[in-house]
């Protein structure tokens, strides 16, 4: 399991059965293409065993999901039952890139406080994308 996860949980009825869908998701298996959200009802009803060719599949899909209890990066993202995919996937793209632009300065300038420094920060990301999107 990896430090990114979030409870979703789903309640509903079908045929007068209650079905209460519960799953801790790993959503550092789920990024991919950027703007692609992941289908949160398909993978609930794959831990659950549901079909998602089955009726039972068609009311879940109805239903809103909750999520909560996030961790690591997705706590930013997580509030009031909903997860902002978006901001989740932007978090960690920007996480990689510093990462990578960390990797390539400290040995130069040293490791310090960058948070201390954000116009530098700002200014090595964008040139670290930069050089990225030409191909560098």
């Amino acid at each position: 399991m990896s430090d990114n996860t979030v409870r979703a949980r789903v309640s509903f009825s079908f045929k007068g059965e209650t079905h209460e869908l519960d799953s801790v998701i790993d959503l550092d298996r789920l990024l991919g293409e950027p703007g692609a959200v992941p289908d949160f009802h398909r993978l609930l009803a794959s831990d659950a065993g549901i079909d998602p060719y089955s009726y039972l599949y068609e009311v879940l899909e109805s239903h809103e999901i909750e999520f909560s209890d996030a961790t690591g990066a997705a706590v930013r993202s997580c509030h009031d039952g909903q997860l902002d995919w978006s901001r989740f996937a932007a978090d960690m793209s920007e996480a990689r890139d510093w990462r990578a632009v960390r990797v390539a300065v400290e040995p130069i300038l040293g490791p310090r406080d960058w948070d201390a420094e954000p116009a530098l920060k700002a200014a090595l990301l964008a040139a670290y994308r930069a050089g990225r999107a030409h191909g560098g």
